[in-house]
């Protein structure tokens, strides 16, 4: 039986959306990144957070992923 807060920790898409790609992200990889689809759209979620919902493929989505925690840096964390 899961613990509350195991059940917490996961991820809730929107309605529609298919999850894509699970990854890890930062220098300690401790950022842990979700790209889901919904129609031609690709929506990316960091930390549980959603970032964006427009990019057009899932590439230019891990890609804008990689940027932001770069230009975040630590305060991820």
């Amino acid at each position: 039986m899961q613990t509350f807060v195991e059940l917490r920790e996961k991820l809730k898409l929107a309605s529609g959306e298919k999850q894509v790609k699970t990854m890890k992200g930062g220098k300690r990889k401790n950022v842990d990144i979700v790209i889901a689809q919904k129609g031609k759209n690709y929506s990316v979620y960091i930390n549980g957070d959603k970032l964006d919902d427009s990019f057009k493929n899932a590439k230019e989505a891990e890609k804008s992923a990689n940027d932001f925690i770069k230009l975040m840096g630590e305060e991820l964390e």
